[in-house]
């Protein structure tokens, strides 16, 4: 029986690991688990209990052993909340790993790896991550080898057997007993994400592989063998061998202490109504009222790629897949606040499918396998139903760490969200994207249409992963295939606002990544009053292939690595910007930007010492919405350079009323980007940005200016790697 303890605020339920489950959930009795304690809750309502219930955890480690799911049963009633939360002064810690003990020496390596049984890491429980502590343990990985293309085929396109079987030179791999147990690791073909791959079978005769999972692209490119025992050969390293049930590591302290922990899970907590995928949709019901508040969530596996998977953009994460420490799938009006997650193999939360007005607020992301943040509703079609959620306030820094590629944010066709507030910063790749499926993966229907597929130059075979399974065909009806507006209909990525965010210090290990990133996304995005800057290569902020109707207004920028700072394809707005040491590009590849693109109003500004070439590149082709700039050059070329800029178009239409001159910030070494009177800015109508503006860039816990105003160089700001690989 459960006791309902009144209060002025809610019910409270008492859980503490060292309570018992047969006790009433009081505070002097409380439970033990957390499973527990959503049963009382559910007795409670079943009971009669309208209002607000509270599950108080107090300090202490409540492990799960198979995934806490919150369905219809756990919904709370409408204007009433169900908070799951730290008690008054505790940190919780939810985890979804298991300690591993019984280590016993082996003669491996002069005696230096220890094993340890694990019968129960087979099948569905193979895990693919390790933590001793809190550090991420290598799993032991290979020499690097080459995957080349034969001459008489393109690497980017080809068939899907391209993407499956390669040749490979030497003895790279061999047939071994578990061959199931180990995956390669590397890039196809593109720099800018990496794939983790089973392998099938392995001919060592005719030096040929076979995959159990395609490629994201054609097998090209640097390669290594993970979790092979002939390969644990360094300290800090481990294999699993799922056949017999055995686990290797090789300690750096020299022994195993008490603190090694597997993830059993690849998902902790999931809230769950009901989906339905139909275009009508009419019996969705989601799960409303539940909250998270406090408590930290760590250890869930990595995920692995299964043949049914289907890929968001460059396999960047995995459509509706099971996997993140918290899950929403089906939920409305639910909430994350001030928690943690961490130490984990796994994506931090997902909002997957029908997800709607749920917060994640004041939380920490950090030393994630995966993406920190996921919001992906379902792909192009008529059915659009993740949306008016809340990103707010977060800090996100140092995931992906396993699936390098990892955003820190990634909003994949779901709109109307609002990304405000948060610091993302020392990210192997990307800091955020918001994105949908470009329009070259419509090629069926360029067929079905009798018309040549425009963007023909990228050709899919049937079975990619990437983007082609999520489109529901049933309900695409083109009437056009280069007409935006028969697109924008199933580009459901539209209408979020990404505003006062600190992004920084990404792209440490990847190629070609960005701080902002949109792409094939809807129209009325705006990206305003952000700050970016440490990014060493590609743009800070960026609207790529089939970007449309994008505002890039009130951001700034600074350009601390490299001189990129906003990079635009599309028909998009960039103005009001202010860019410091860095300027404004367009793109080559794919698409490119439209020439009706206002990109003007904007200053542009170089310190001493900086020496630009340029305020532009490839400006060919823009029209004379680039115009009303003022470029300022404190060596004192800004002049030559705008004239200069200005005979590159032989009609004479850029710039025409841009203007070379001091901005006259009013004090801009101390974050106040306004402008003093007489400023050539005012004349030409550019938006200042205010030190009261800046100062709301960033967390409100650890805001940007904060740093600035003391001086501190921004190259030397919060530092940290990403986790290296050996074939970077």
């Amino acid at each position: 029986m459960v006791c309902l303890v009144v209060s002025a605020r809610a019910a409270e339920i008492h859980v503490d690991p060292a309570g018992s489950d047969t006790n009433p959930g009081t505070k002097g009795a409380p439970l033990a688990t957390i499973p527990a304690a959503r049963d009382a809750v559910r007795k409670l309502r079943a009971a009669g209990e309208t209002g607000d219930v509270d599950v108080l955890l107090q300090d202490g480690r409540y492990a799960l052993d198979e995934t806490l799911v919150f369905g219809m049963e756990d919904a709370a009633p409408e204007g009433a909340v169900t908070r799951y939360l730290a008690a008054e002064g505790a940190s919780p810690l939810v985890s979804g790993g298991r300690v591993i003990s019984g280590w016993e020496k082996t003669n491996l390596q002069d005696g230096k790896v220890w094993r340890a049984k694990v019968p129960w890491a087979t099948g569905e429980a193979f895990f693919h991550c390790l933590y001793d502590g809190g550090t991420l343990l290598q799993r032991a990985q290979s020499e690097g080898f080459r995957v080349e293309v034969d001459a008489n085929r393109n690497r980017y396109a080809g068939k899907l057997e391209d993407r499956i079987n390669f040749t490979f030179a030497g003895e790279a791999l061999k047939p071994w007993e578990n061959l199931e147990d180990l995956e390669i690791f590397g890039a196809p073909t593109r720099a800018w994400l990496r794939n983790y791959l089973g392998i099938a079978s392995v001919d060592p005769n005719a030096k040929t592989a076979t995959l159990s999972v395609p490629a994201t692209y054609n097998m090209f490119g640097g390669w290594v063998v993970e979790n092979c025992i002939d390969h644990l050969d360094k300290s800090g390293e481990w294999v699993l061998n799922s056949k017999k049930g055995i686990l290797y590591y090789w300690p750096e302290s020299g022994t195993p202490g008490d603190r090694i922990i597997a993830p059993v899970l690849n998902e902790l907590i999931r809230v769950e109504g009901v989906n339905d995928a139909s275009l009508a949709g009419t019996r969705d019901q989601p799960v409303e009222g539940i909250v998270f508040e406090g408590l930290r969530f760590a250890h869930a596996d990595r995920q692995k790629w299964l043949p049914g998977d289907k890929g968001l953009q460059h396999d960047w994460n995995m459509w509706d897949k099971t996997n993140g420490l918290v899950r929403f799938r089906g939920a409305r009006n639910c909430v994350i606040r001030n928690c943690t997650f961490f130490d984990s193999g796994s994506d931090g939360v997902r909002l997957d499918l029908f997800c709607q007005k749920i917060t994640v607020e004041g939380s920490t992301f950090r030393c994630l396998g995966g993406t920190g943040i996921l919001l992906a509703g379902y792909g192009p079609g008529k059915k659009d139903v993740n949306h008016g959620n809340i990103i707010h306030n977060n800090e996100i820094t140092r995931v992906g760490q396993l699936f390098l590629h990892s955003p820190g944010v990634f909003v994949w066709q779901s709109g109307h969200n609002r990304i405000s507030h948060n610091h993302i910063h020392d990210q192997a790749y990307t800091g955020m994207v918001v994105s949908g499926v470009r329009r070259r993966f419509f090629a069926p229907v360029f067929a079905g249409m009798g018309e040549k597929n425009p963007f023909g130059r990228w050709q899919f075979p049937n079975g990619t992963r990437e983007h082609l399974p999520t489109i529901r065909w049933e309900e695409i009806s083109l009437s056009s295939v280069t007409d935006w507006a028969a697109y924008e209909p199933y580009m459901h990525a539209r209408g979020n606002i990404i505003e006062f965010n600190e992004v920084h210090d990404c792209l440490k290990l990847l190629h070609d990544g960005n701080c902002i990133y949109l792409s094939g996304n809807g129209d009325g995005n705006i990206v305003r009053h952000n700050v970016t800057y440490n990014h060493p290569n590609g743009a800070m902020i960026r609207t790529d292939d089939d970007s449309h109707g994008a505002t890039v207004s009130h951001n700034l920028m600074f350009g601390t690595m490299s001189d990129s700072g906003i990079a635009i394809k599309g028909l998009n707005t960039a103005q009001h910007n202010v860019f410091i040491n860095c300027i404004l590009t367009t793109g080559g590849a794919g698409n490119t930007v439209d020439p009706d693109s206002e990109l003007s109003r904007n200053v542009f500004y170089f310190t001493a010492g900086t020496h630009p070439g340029s305020f532009h590149k490839k400006i060919e082709r823009v029209g004379a919405g680039l115009d009303f700039n003022v470029y300022y050059d404190e060596g004192g070329n800004a002049r030559q350079i705008l004239n200069a800029q200005r005979k590159k178009d032989k009609k004479e239409k850029i710039d025409v009323h841009s203007v070379a001159g001091d901005p006259m910030f009013s004090d801009h070494a101390h974050g106040d980007f306004s402008f003093k009177a007489g400023s050539p800015a005012l004349e030409l109508g550019i938006d200042p940005l205010p030190r009261e503006m800046v100062a709301r860039m960033g967390t409100s816990r650890d805001p940007f200016l904060q740093r600035f105003a003391k001086g501190v160089p921004l190259a030397t700001h919060r530092g940290g790697e990403a986790r290296g690989r050996k074939n970077k």
